[in-house]
């Protein structure tokens, strides 16, 4: 399975990131945001966090929020790095990154012109407004992500693993972290913690992964 994580600190992100490599490393993604202003990169080769350091210095304010994808492939036409076929995924002003498999994705009306089954994600989203009970309440499958619209940010606890503090999260357990046990719960971050703001129908095909 892939790895996502995230925390207000580039530090915290990138060892919570660094501590996931070992579930995926075939490709990843970070997206940070700022108040104004938001940066994607994504490569084959894991970053490092002095390259990533560099790389930020273009950014005009200050970031609020680091988001990291490491990826193993599961429901992809071509496993090798593509940069279009690594997470995250946008359509319109919605970005996802995911840890899981849509099972139902070929169900759907022009899933053909998406190579990876998360990159559906955010078409949904942007054709639904926006509402996230309705875009996953399609969804068979597992559907743990995080999501960021250009204004917010959110993660989706569904199936797949999270583990959560105040303000970080990440696939795997870290220290101080308590691991999500509910699933079909949607999180926001408030600018100082994660705070639990929806539900919807959820079905866990594989009981834990």
């Amino acid at each position: 399975m892939c790895n996502i994580c995230g925390a207000p600190s580039l530090e915290k992100a990138h060892q919570l990131y660094t501590e996931g490599l070992d579930r995926g490393s075939f490709a990843s993604g970070c997206l940070v945001f700022t108040q104004n202003h938001f940066h994607v990169s994504k490569q084959e080769a894991p970053f490092t966090l002095e390259g990533l350091k560099e790389e930020l210095k273009s950014l005009e304010e200050f970031p609020i929020y680091y988001l990291f994808h490491s990826r193993a492939p599961t429901n992809s036409k071509d496993p090798s790095f593509n940069y279009c076929t690594t997470h995250p995924f946008n359509f319109g002003f919605h970005f996802v990154a995911h840890n899981g498999i849509i099972q139902n994705f070929t169900d759907f009306n022009g899933h053909q012109e998406f190579n990876v089954d998360s990159s559906i994600i955010p078409y949904h989203l942007s054709v639904n407004g926006g509402d996230i009970v309705k875009a996953y309440s399609k969804y068979k499958g597992l559907l743990t992500s995080w999501i960021y619209d250009t204004e917010k940010l959110y993660v989706v606890k569904a199936g797949s693993s999270l583990h959560m503090d105040q303000d970080s999260f990440s696939s795997m357990a870290f220290e101080g972290s308590n691991q999500i046990e509910e699933d079909g719960i949607i999180y926001e971050f408030t600018g100082l913690n994660f705070k639990q703001i929806g539900t919807f129908p959820y079905n866990n095909p594989y009981f834990l992964l």
